[in-house]
């Protein structure tokens, strides 16, 4: 089928309106925001991760009760999201409710009253969330993200407790007059008329200020090691490595995907059920074989212009240790060689996932408002394919053969997982817990590990 063409306005202050038409008597919009975390100095730390709390409260115009009618009574429905380098506020709506759902997103997002009542209410119940059984997992993923990285990116997601009891309504009206301003903004929609959008958001949008777009903070990769506090039934483990390109080497972000696919994993319960990725290398490489391991799954965190993938891993607290071999090896293998079948149902699965997450107009709206605030263009989902099916299985030894030059993050938690050594883990790969690598007599420590595992 032919793609819709993406069709792209720029009013005076900036704010970008993409969107794209197709049929179907729904449509998504979003407003797309270039915030998050990492433009957070110390004394606004949290706010953005409060934002998402607070996102379709009380405005200047609506209390937050009528947002709500006004949202039931158009059959619409609402999200937000906050993550270290970008934040949404989407709605999804019938056609014929548009204009009165565009407005009141519009509303909502740039005239928020943030009420010192409601902002209370919702610092309680972000703490709440911080202090439950149920966020270690979470916590976990941001701990490895602050250690891994030295700058920007170490700036918390997730707020530390003290920190969100410093914010206050006058903190965050100060970070959304920063950061909320016009070449910041991507108003992004699908199944929508691009024409009848522009004439209906361009008033609301042209009261937005304009402002230099900001030169985004820098982040170093540095590795680490990360040991979450507290008792858990089981060993918990994240082992990752940095891949430099991040989204905005495409080609990078392209094997990438394909790899996280052909790792593939999950849970042991689900193993030998039908549909459940039980042919990814994860599945029959360690949980059909290791009656000890719970779940262990392909694991990424990628950013703009850097990231980290590997594994993820539960298991037994005896067997933690022999958990972070396995999940190194399994890595080293995928970059000394790999089957033609099995990258073929990588890619497969990697472009069903994609056709079928594009069926959906929220998706295409999201795709369209963060791949312009990441790479100031639309990619669409017809390139990605042709991107997807060059995909080689010497591009994936490739690209894992780079990760693994890089240094290896390192996270745990739970019973069993002081067993863990991260100065074994470096000494692994020729490493040293501080200093320059260990420099090899012949070749290289990679080299020399990678040839001694057989398939």
């Amino acid at each position: 089928t032919t793609q819709p063409p993406t069709e792209i306005t720029v009013l005076p202050n900036g704010v970008h309106i993409i969107s794209e038409a197709s049929m179907g008597p729904t449509a998504s919009i979003g407003l797309y925001v270039n915030s998050g975390s990492i433009y957070e100095d110390p004394a606004m730390s949290g706010c953005s991760a409060l934002l998402e709390c607070m996102a379709f409260k009380c405005t200047r115009n609506r209390s937050t009760l009528n947002i709500m009618q006004e949202t039931e009574q158009a059959g619409s429905t609402m999200s937000a999201m906050a993550s270290r380098e970008q934040m949404s506020y989407t709605m999804d709506c019938l056609k014929t409710s548009l204009p009165a759902t565009l407005e009141l997103l519009c509303d909502a997002v740039l005239n928020p009253a943030y009420l010192p009542t409601e902002v209370d209410d919702q610092k309680m119940r972000l703490e709440m969330l911080l202090e439950g059984k149920d966020v270690a997992m979470t916590l976990l993923n941001e701990q490895l993200v602050r250690k891994a990285y030295s700058g920007a990116l170490a700036s918390p997601l997730i707020p530390d407790l003290p920190a969100v009891s410093a914010l206050t309504s006058d903190t965050l009206h100060a970070f959304h007059a920063k950061h909320f301003v016009g070449p910041r903004l991507v108003l992004a929609a699908a199944g929508v008329d691009h024409k009848k959008l522009v004439e209906l958001a361009t008033p609301m949008l042209s009261m937005v200020p304009a402002a230099s777009l900001p030169i985004e903070p820098a982040s170093v990769y540095q590795g680490g090691y990360v040991a979450l506090p507290g008792a858990a039934p089981m060993s918990h483990l994240i082992v990752a490595w940095e891949y430099s390109g991040g989204w905005r080497d495409v080609s990078g972000a392209v094997a990438m995907t394909v790899f996280t696919y052909l790792m593939g994993g999950g849970d042991s319960f689900s193993s030998g059920g039908p549909g459940k990725g039980m042919h990814s290398r994860l599945y029959t490489r360690v949980l059909n074989n290791y009656y000890w391991v719970h779940s262990c799954s392909a694991f990424n965190a990628t950013f703009n212009g850097t990231g980290m993938v590997g594994v993820q891993a539960m298991c037994e607290p005896s067997q933690a240790q022999a958990m972070l071999d396995v999940m190194c090896r399994e890595m080293e293998l995928a970059a000394r060689s790999l089957g033609v079948e099995e990258v073929e149902r990588a890619k497969r699965t990697t472009l069903a996932t994609i056709c079928n997450a594009l069926e959906s107009k929220s998706t295409s709206a999201e795709d369209i408002g963060r791949q312009w605030l990441t790479y100031g263009e639309r990619i669409s989902g017809h390139e990605y394919a042709k991107m997807i099916e060059a995909v080689t299985p010497r591009d994936i030894n490739n690209f894992v053969t780079n990760l693994l030059k890089s240094r290896p993050s390192l996270a745990v938690h739970g019973n069993g997982s002081d067993a863990i050594s991260y100065d074994n883990l470096l000494q692994r790969y020729g490493l040293t817990s501080s200093g320059p690598p260990i420099a090899p007599k012949k070749s290289s420590k990679l080299a020399n590990l990678l040839g001694a595992w057989k398939r």
